[in-house]
């Protein structure tokens, strides 16, 4: 069967997402965002020029505070794809074509499953580590966690394709994907995971409301015992985690929570900053890290500052530095990294941008959903659910860490999204091209 660039291109970006390759995202993110948006023949809308002459208006603001041009570079770099990559709309395709998403979903489960079946032999060599299942994922930036995401992606896909046919197929392949995912041990990732499941089936009635907490319920103790089972340190780790969150204090809680603290004792006093943002990657954002810490990324000098922005040095650098960082005392874990993509959108490019990228990110998940209906077959269905879900993820994700500047996560996540928009329109025969 002739291959369609479509197609093509979808092969090999599994590929780069589920294996080590994963890294050459990193600097090549804008380039790989015009290959894809090119092969889904996608056209820009109104929110991405609207988000982007927000920005605009933040960084012309933020000149006030004073002038950081590498700080500004390193953020749009990952910042502009993400909004073009979320807020385009794929072009038509013929009805009789090839299903993308079950394609990209197959060639990723695939490379996926291989890399599972390592990480299982890795870990029965090296039971005494957290860190054995890697298999050929590596563990660079995301590290274990983006695989923990990466099967809980192709679980909810296999779970929900398995609802809808009743093939004990699909459900077998949920099952692998689920243990795989359980085996990666992000406790953050799982609890968002938990979350937008439970979300999917959630309704405003009694009836879904009990459905939906036995479900949960059940969801949870599976993934709890499964930890308990497969590994006890890190079921012990992640109970403590959650205990010491509860637990705020400005001084010696989470800084994690310390940083939403620090916004909001520090943007409100300046309205221009509050409403506009104090600029592009000037506060708590993984670019700000990049541009202005010695010790993250500390190869890359060409893009290091001496100069600290006044958020980032008294607001989110304070939290994250040599100084209390240590592996020794637990301080360098998920708790205590001041590290939110919601928080970087509010800081940085601000409160307006934000409240517009809501906005746009519920209209479009609108937009597709609410195409269910001209035709609501069996897959349809299954596809607005996992629609569904991957909108709760994205943005439970965007909350706990800074998401946005991962394309190895933002990637997977929204090209799944856009081709199922894709399949969700073909089957109701609506053309918006």
């Amino acid at each position: 069967m002739k291959v369609s660039l479509a197609e093509l291109v979808l092969l090999i970006l599994s590929v780069f997402l589920a294996t080590f390759m994963r890294i050459l995202l990193l600097p090549i993110y804008p380039l790989a965002m015009v290959i894809v948006l090119v092969a889904l023949k996608s056209r820009a809308t109104k929110a991405c020029f609207t988000l982007l002459t927000l920005i605009l208006v933040s960084l012309l603001f933020s000149l006030f505070n004073g002038f950081y041009p590498k700080y500004y570079l390193v953020s749009l770099f990952y910042m502009v794809p993400f909004i073009f990559t979320l807020f385009t709309v794929p072009g038509s395709f013929k009805p009789d074509s090839r299903d993308l998403a079950k394609f990209f979903i197959t060639c990723l489960a695939i490379v996926a499953g291989i890399n599972n079946i390592i990480g299982f032999a890795q870990v029965v060599m090296h039971p005494e580590s957290d860190d054995s299942f890697a298999g050929i994922y590596s563990s660079f930036s995301v590290s274990l966690n983006g695989l923990s995401l990466l099967n809980a992606i192709l679980f909810v896909y296999y779970f929900h394709i398995f609802l809808a046919f009743k093939n004990r197929q699909h459900l077998w392949w949920a099952g692998f994907f689920l243990i795989s995912s359980v085996m990666g041990f992000y406790g953050a990732g799982l609890i968002v995971f938990i979350a937008s499941f439970i979300l999917v089936f959630f309704k405003w009635n009694l009836s879904s409301i009990i459905k939906v907490g036995v479900v949960g319920a059940l969801l949870l103790l599976v993934i709890y015992y499964m930890i308990g089972f497969l590994n006890p340190n890190a079921l012990d780790y992640n109970k403590e985690n959650l205990k010491k969150i509860t637990k705020f204090d400005v001084h010696n809680g989470p800084r994690k929570l310390t940083a939403f603290y620090n916004y909001t004792i520090s943007y409100p006093k300046d309205i221009k900053d509050f409403l506009f943002g104090s600029g592009p990657g000037t506060f708590n954002s993984r670019s700000a890290f990049i541009v202005g810490s010695p010790i993250y990324f500390s190869d890359l000098t060409v893009i290091k500052s001496e100069e600290q922005p006044y958020y980032f040095r008294n607001y989110a650098y304070s939290l994250w530095n040599p100084s209390n960082t240590s592996k020794l005392l637990y301080q360098d874990g998920f708790r205590n990294q001041p590290f939110s993509s919601l928080l970087a959108f509010l800081g940085e490019y601000g409160l307006l941008f934000s409240l517009f990228f809501a906005w746009y990110y519920h209209k479009q998940y609108r937009q597709i959903v609410d195409m269910v209906a001209a035709n609501p077959s069996l897959r349809n269905l299954a596809y607005r659910r996992i629609v569904k879900f991957l909108f709760c993820f994205l943005g439970l994700l965007l909350v706990i860490d800074n998401y946005h500047e991962y394309p190895e996560i933002t990637l997977l996540i929204l090209v799944l999204v856009k081709l199922l928009h894709i399949e969700i329109r073909k089957e109701a025969n609506i053309d918006t091209a």
